[in-house]
């Protein structure tokens, strides 16, 4: 089998060369930048595709926008970063035809500054104030011959008081009132403290229970009054949680 005349292969050949440089660049491409984009136009000496490639670093242009065949090219880009340098390359799909930078307009965001070495230095060698731990509520209160005053008393309050808290037995109800104490304790309750009998009065506004304990931290008493006045007709002198002490008896 014959391949093509000769006179046909050099046409070819002459044709491909003029397809290869047929596109010529005139003149340099316009950049109008703005804050957040830039306008790029340029000119051809005959219709080509639009394409233009950009980023941050010439050797990574990993961003593109294109536009229609024309002899005059534009390219609009927005989402850009303020006062940020661009690099560029433009042409179409097969033929690169300039590279450049260009810089939007406005003021780059200003980093946070680095400390100090001094600073760095302290903050090496100081060490980190971490907050001191709130106490923890214990789960489940001590029997109940160690939390309740006078044992035989327990069952009369039970009965009177224990439906306050939807108690459910003499135990629980026992067992609810050290809790609370312990409650009050954290989270900072209204105390009263009366130096006459070494009683400690304690009050939650929001559940309106009140209990009163004796010296050694062991409940007297615990209900939720009915009158609203009733904690303010307690006796006692205000005290905070860290200034009770109790005795080990």
């Amino acid at each position: 089998m014959k391949g093509p005349p000769a006179f046909l292969l050099s046409l070819i050949v002459v044709m491909s060369g003029a397809w290869a440089h047929a596109v010529e660049l005139l003149g340099q491409p316009k950049i109008i930048p703005t804050a957040t984009g830039a306008t790029i136009t340029w000119k051809t000496d005959v219709a080509c595709g639009t394409r233009l490639s950009y980023g941050l670093n010439a050797a990574q242009l990993n961003q593109k926008a294109e536009g229609s065949v024309a002899a005059e090219h534009v390219v609009t880009l927005s989402g850009l970063s303020t006062g940020t340098t661009y690099h560029y390359s433009l042409g179409s799909a097969r033929q690169q035809l300039a590279t450049g930078t260009f810089i939007t307009s406005g003021h780059a965001p200003a980093a946070n500054p680095q400390p100090s070495i001094v600073r760095r230095v302290l903050d090496a060698i100081t060490p980190e104030k971490k907050p001191a731990p709130t106490a923890a509520i214990p789960a489940q209160a001590p029997p109940t011959r160690q939390t309740w005053g006078n044992i035989s008393s327990l069952q009369d309050h039970f009965d009177r008081h224990g439906p306050d808290f939807s108690s459910k037995s003499p135990d629980d109800y026992a067992a609810q009132a050290w809790l609370f104490l312990q409650r009050a304790r954290t989270e900072s309750l209204p105390m009263k403290f009366d130096d006459t009998d070494d009683t400690l009065r304690v009050f939650d506004p929001k559940t309106r229970a009140f209990a009163a304990y004796n010296e050694s931290g062991r409940t007297k008493t615990f209900f939720k009054p009915e009158s609203a006045s009733y904690w303010q007709r307690q006796p006692g002198r205000p005290v905070k949680p860290s200034e009770i002490r109790f005795s080990s008896r």
